[in-house]
């Protein structure tokens, strides 16, 4: 088997070597080598390879029909592999872990503008954002009144709660009745001590 239909679904994902590496947990040494002719994934990596990109291990294989795979790639190819950065507290704030834990696709167009966060806790649980959620946050600094957004908090942690404003009090609003709003001045953003991340525009749930 040669590298060339795992070349030619990087193309078709838009997506690079080294994001499926670390999405898979394999070295990128491995498809060096691939790519070089020296040796070919085992088995086991060839599945978690297949199960990325969502085909079959004959279409990775190429013993299965991949063309038509890959011309149904051709009319998604807005989706990107997001990174997911770090997990995110939706209950009380948790230290910020900026580190690349893998990557999800999303229809975005510029990726560098977007990340998802894994929601550890249940106070958002009201609006679908369980624990063990991946939340698609868009980069921004600002936020609108109900905006459900990513906030630092204390400098370096971070929660997930709606955004609610009342002159010049920040109301950081949780989605269950279990839980207290917390409680912030305009003064604490300009300070710094409290940042906006990005706001919500999806939730994802693995099953």
């Amino acid at each position: 088997m040669s590298y060339t239909r795992f070349d030619e679904l990087l193309r078709a994902h838009g997506t690079s070597v080294y994001r499926v590496s670390k999405a898979t947990g394999i070295s990128a040494s491995t498809f060096t080598d691939w790519k070089n002719g020296r040796s070919v994934p085992k088995a086991d990596k060839m599945r978690r390879i297949a199960e990325f990109f969502g085909v079959t291990l004959d279409s990775l294989l190429g013993t299965g029909n991949a063309d038509s795979e890959l011309a149904g790639y051709a009319s998604v190819r807005s989706r990107k592999m997001v990174p997911i950065i770090g997990e995110i507290r939706a209950g009380s704030p948790i230290i910020t872990n900026e580190s690349v834990l893998g990557y999800e696709f999303a229809d975005v167009d510029d990726v560098d503008e977007y990340f998802f966060l894994k929601v550890c806790g249940d106070s958002m649980k009201n609006i679908g954002m369980v624990d063990g959620s991946l939340v698609l946050f868009r980069k921004q600094q600002y936020a609108n009144e109900g905006d459900i957004v990513a906030c630092l908090v204390g400098g370096e942690c971070a929660t997930v709660k709606r955004f609610s404003r009342n002159r010049k009090t920040v109301f950081l609003l949780p989605e269950n009745e279990d839980y207290e709003p917390i409680k912030l001045s305009t003064d604490d953003f300009e300070s710094g001590e409290a940042r906006i991340l990005g706001v919500a525009l999806e939730v994802k749930i693995r099953l």
